[in-house]
C-alpha cells in the first residue's frame, strides 16, 4: 500500500531536499510570492490574438485565409459577424470565443468540416466558398459547460496538451462559462496549514486524484488518499495555464469557493465549534465506509465561514488572478442537517452564510450552485425550503445551474427532472437551463436529440422562465456521442428550435464528407432508437457484475437500432476513408453486437441454473468471443483503450510506487468506484476493459458455476485492481469493414 509516509518522502525527494510536507508547501508558497502579479486581461486586446491562435492550431496554414476583428457585445450577450468573398473569410466577434464560434460555423456549414474530441474532418476546398454577411447574437448571456464530476470521470489525468485542445474545442463551440476546478488543492493546503492544521490531518481529509470531485462537493473524505504533493503542485501550474487561456478567449471561469466542509482535524483547533457529520447517500449506499464521512460547519459559525472563505479566495486570487464566479455546493446528494422545527430559518441561515463567506473574499463575487440537490431529493426540497435557502442571497449575485432537463418522467428513477418549473424559476435568481446527458462517463450511444433540439427554444419563450441567463451542458463525462454536443452547443447560439430533418444531413456531410441516402435513412432510424432515449446511467448487461439475472440499463440495441447500424455500414464503400465515419462505425457495431452478447449471457445463465452444461458452454463461449471481438474493434481507436487512461494516470508519478498508486486509483473509479452500490456506475466500452475486466470477470464466474467452486466477486475485482495494469494482447483486426460485416452476420444468424 502506498502510505502517507512514502508520499511525503517521495515529494521531498522530488525537490531534492529533506523537507517536511509543511516546509515544502511553505517553500513553494514563498517562491510564488516572488512571481509578478498576473495582469488583467482586456477582451479587445486578446480577442483577435487568442482566436487566431486557436485557428492556427486547428487549421494550420489555412488559418491565414481568415481575417479577424473585435466588435462589442450586444446587451451583454456574445455576438459574431461572418462573411466570405474571393477566398477570404471575415469574422468579427465580441470575444475570442465569439470569433471562434463564427469561424467554426463557417467551417461546418460552408466547408463540410468538423472538429471533435475523437478527431477532425478538415478536407477544406482549395478555394474557400463565399457567403453573405450574417450577424448572430447568442440568446443567452452564458453558454455554460462542464459538471464537477467531469473532472474525475474524464479529466482527472489530463495534461496541458489535452487541456489546450479542449479549450480550443470550447472556443469553437461557443462556450463562455466553463467550470474551472483544477488546482484548488494547493490553495486549500495553504489555507488549512495557515489555520494550524497539520499535514497529516490534511492527508486524512483528502482522496485520490480520480475521486477529487466528490471530495470537493463534500460527499467523501479519506478514500484512496492521501493526494501526493507532486500532483498538487503540478495541478497548480496546470490551472494557471487553463485560467490564463480561458481569460484570453473571453471565457468567464467558474472557480471553487468554500461551501462549509472542513477536515476532521479542524475540531482539534476549535473544540467548541459546532459541526455536522454527514454520510453520502446514506439511504442508498449501505456499504459506504464510515471513514469517508464528511464534516460541515454549522451555519451559526458565520465568523469561521467568513474567515475560511476569505482566506481561500484571497489565496486563490493571489495565485491565479481575478475571479467573478464561484461554485459552492453545500448539500449535493447529502441529507440536509436542519431541524424540522426551525427548518426554514436554518435553511435561510445556511444560504446566507455560504454567500457571505464568498462575499468576504470578493464583495462583487457571484455564487454559482448546481441545482442537482433539488433533483436528487425533491421530496425534501419543496417550494418553501428552496425559497428559504435562496432568500438571503441577492438575485443578481447567484446563478443556479438546472441541468437535469433531459431526465424525463419516463425514466424510472426517484429523481425528478429539471426543477425550474416546479421551483418557480428559482424565485427570481439567475439560472441556467441545461442537460446532463451522461452519468458516470458511460460512452454508450444515447441521447434524446429531439428534446435537445426543441426544449431550449421552448424555455426561452416560456412566460415562466424567470431570470434565465444561460444554456448549459453538464455531462458527468465527455468524449462520447459527439452528435449530442454538436447539437447542444448549436442550441446555445439559437433562439429558435432546431429542425433535425435539415440539421442531421448537414451534420453528416460535415462529419463524413457527404451524406448518401443510406446514411440519411440510418440516422432516421437512430433518431427513432438510441438517439430517442431519455438518459440516466447506461450500460449493457455484459458490462455489469456477473449474476443470475444479467440486465442492461437504458440501452437501445433493438431491431430498429440494428437496422440503422446495417445501413450505416452499407455506406462503407463511399465513406470508409473518413476517420470519423470509422470511429462511429466501431461504436455502432459494438453496441449492436453488445445486444446479442446480452442475449447469449441470458441463455448461458439459464442453462447454468438448469445444469445444461453443453448449452452453458456454447452460449457463454459465443458471448465471450463476441466480447473479445468488439474489444478488438475498440482497440483500433486510441481514445477507446483502457491503456490510454492508465498511461495518462501514471504520467503524473514521481516514482514507480506512485505510478502504481495512480494506476489503481484510475481503474477503481471506472470499475468498483469504492463500494458495491457504485460498482460499474462509470462503466466504459473500452478496449482492455472489455477483454481484461468484463469478459474475464464473466469467464471466471461461469467457470466457478460449471465446476461448483467458490467464486468471490469482491476478491476477483480487488485482485485485478491491486496489480498495475498490464494489458493482454488484443485480437488483430486486419480489415475493419470485413470484420463488422462478419460480426453482424453472425449475430443475425444466431
Amino acid at each position: 500500500m502506498w502510505t502517507r509516509r512514502k508520499f511525503l518522502e517521495a515529494s521531498c525527494a522530488s525537490v531534492g531536499a529533506a523537507l517536511t510536507a509543511t516546509e515544502l508547501v511553505a517553500a513553494t508558497h514563498a517562491a510564488d510570492d516572488r512571481r509578478p502579479p498576473r495582469k488583467p486581461v482586456r477582451l479587445e486586446d486578446t480577442a483577435v490574438s487568442s482566436a487566431r491562435a486557436v485557428l492556427g492550431r486547428q487549421l494550420g496554414e489555412r488559418a491565414a485565409a481568415f481575417d479577424l476583428k473585435w466588435i462589442s457585445a450586444e446587451d451583454g450577450r456574445e455576438v459574431y459577424e461572418l462573411s466570405a468573398t474571393a477566398g477570404r473569410v471575415m469574422v468579427s466577434g465580441s470575444s475570442g470565443v465569439a470569433i471562434c464560434r463564427g469561424a467554426y460555423e463557417y467551417l461546418r456549414h460552408s466547408c463540410n468540416a468538423m472538429i471533435t474530441w475523437s478527431g477532425s474532418h478538415l478536407d477544406l476546398p482549395a478555394a474557400l466558398p463565399s457567403v453573405e454577411h450574417r450577424r448572430v447574437v447568442s440568446p443567452y448571456k452564458f453558454v455554460q459547460y462542464l459538471n464537477p464530476c467531469t473532472f474525475g470521470y474524464t479529466m482527472a489525468f489530463w495534461d496541458w496538451p489535452r487541456w489546450e485542445h479542449e479549450l480550443d474545442w470550447m472556443a469553437l463551440h461557443g462556450i463562455n462559462l466553463p467550470l474551472a476546478m483544477e488546482g484548488q488543492e494547493a490553495i486549500w493546503q495553504r489555507v488549512w496549514l495557515s489555520l494550524g492544521l497539520t499535514q497529516a490531518e490534511i492527508d486524512e481529509f483528502s482522496t485520490g486524484p480520480a475521486h477529487l470531485p466528490w471530495h470537493r462537493m463534500g460527499n467523501i473524505n479519506n478514500l484512496d488518499g492521501p493526494l501526493p504533493q507532486g500532483i498538487i503542485d503540478a495541478k497548480r501550474v496546470l490551472q494557471g495555464k487553463i485560467l490564463d487561456r480561458m481569460r484570453e478567449l473571453g471565457m468567464k471561469p467558474v472557480a471553487p469557493a468554500f461551501a462549509g466542509f472542513v477536515p476532521q482535524g479542524f475540531k482539534r483547533l476549535h473544540p467548541d465549534t459546532e459541526t455536522f457529520t454527514l454520510l453520502w447517500l446514506p439511504e442508498e449506499f449501505k456499504t459506504i465506509p464510515r471513514s469517508t464521512r464528511t464534516f460541515i460547519l454549522h451555519p451559526g459559525e458565520q465568523d469561521l465561514y467568513k474567515q475560511i472563505g476569505k482566506k481561500f479566495i484571497d489565496e486563490y486570487k493571489a495565485e491565479y488572478g481575478e475571479v467573478e464566479y464561484y461554485l459552492a455546493d453545500t448539500f449535493n446528494e447529502l441529507r440536509v442537517p436542519v431541524s424540522e422545527e426551525h427548518r426554514y430559518e436554518d435553511l435561510e441561515r445556511f444560504g446566507r452564510t455560504v454567500f457571505e463567506s464568498i462575499q468576504a473574499g470578493d464583495p462583487k463575487g457571484t455564487w454559482v450552485m448546481q441545482g442537482w440537490l433539488f433533483v436528487y431529493d425533491s421530496a425534501f426540497w419543496d417550494n418553501s425550503s428552496v425559497e428559504a435557502l435562496l432568500r438571503g442571497v441577492p438575485n443578481d449575485r447567484m446563478i443556479i445551474i438546472d441541468y437535469a432537463n433531459d431526465l424525463a418522467p419516463a425514466v424510472k428513477t426517484k429523481y425528478a427532472p429539471g426543477q425550474w418549473k416546479t421551483q418557480k424559476a428559482f424565485f427570481g435568481k439567475q439560472w441556467i437551463n441545461g442537460m446532463a446527458h451522461t452519468f458516470g462517463g458511460n460512452n454508450n450511444i444515447k441521447g434524446n436529440l429531439a428534446l435537445m433540439a426543441s426544449e431550449p427554444a421552448a424555455v426561452l419563450t416560456s412566460p415562466d422562465k424567470g431570470n434565465l441567463v444561460g444554456w448549459g451542458m453538464c455531462p458527468e463525462g465527455i468524449e462520447n456521442n459527439e452528435v449530442v454536443y454538436e447539437l447542444m452547443t448549436d442550441a446555445g447560439w439559437r433562439s429558435e428550435a432546431i429542425d433535425l430533418n435539415t440539421w442531421i444531413p448537414r451534420y453528416c456531410a460535415s462529419r463524413y464528407g457527404s451524406c448518401p441516402p443510406a446514411m440519411q435513412e440510418a440516422w432516421t432510424l437512430l433518431r427513432q432508437s438510441a438517439y430517442a432515449s431519455h438518459t440516466w446511467m447506461t450500460n449493457q448487461a455484459w458490462q455489469t457484475e456477473p449474476g443470475n439475472h444479467p440486465v442492461s440499463a437504458q440501452i437501445d440495441s433493438g431491431p430498429t437500432f440494428q437496422r440503422a447500424v446495417a445501413l450505416f455500414l452499407s455506406c462503407a464503400d463511399q465513406l470508409a476513408g473518413n476517420a470519423l465515419y470509422r470511429n462511429d462505425l466501431i461504436e455502432l457495431v459494438a453496441q449492436a453486437v453488445g445486444g446479442h452478447i446480452d442475449q447469449q449471457l441470458a441463455i448461458a445463465v439459464q442453462a447454468v441454473d438448469a445444469r445444461q452444461n453443453e448449452a452453458t458452454v456454447d452460449a457463454s463461449t459465443r458471448a465471450l468471443d463476441w466480447m473479445n471481438r468488439i474489444d478488438a474493434l475498440m482497440n483500433l481507436r486510441p481514445d477507446r483503450r483502457l491503456e490510454t487512461w492508465t498511461i495518462a494516470a501514471r504520467s503524473w508519478a514521481k516514482s514507480p510506487d506512485e505510478a502504481a498508486f495512480y494506476d489503481e486509483n484510475a481503474r477503481r473509479l471506472i470499475t468498483t468506484w469504492g463500494w458495491p452500490e457504485l460498482s460499474d456506475y462509470a462503466s466504459r466500452v473500452w478496449s482492455g476493459l472489455i477483454r481484461d475486466y468484463y469478459a474475464a470477470r464473466w469467464a471466471a464466474w461461469f467457470e466457478s458455476r460449471r465446476t461448483s467452486s467458490h467464486f468471490s466477486l469482491d476478491i476477483w475485482q480487488q485482485t485485478w485492481l491491486s496489480s498495475p495494469y498490464r494489458p493482454s494482447t488484443p485480437r488483430p483486426v486486419p480489415d475493419l469493414i470485413a470484420e463488422c460485416h462478419q460480426l453482424l452476420a453472425e449475430c443475425k444468424a444466431t
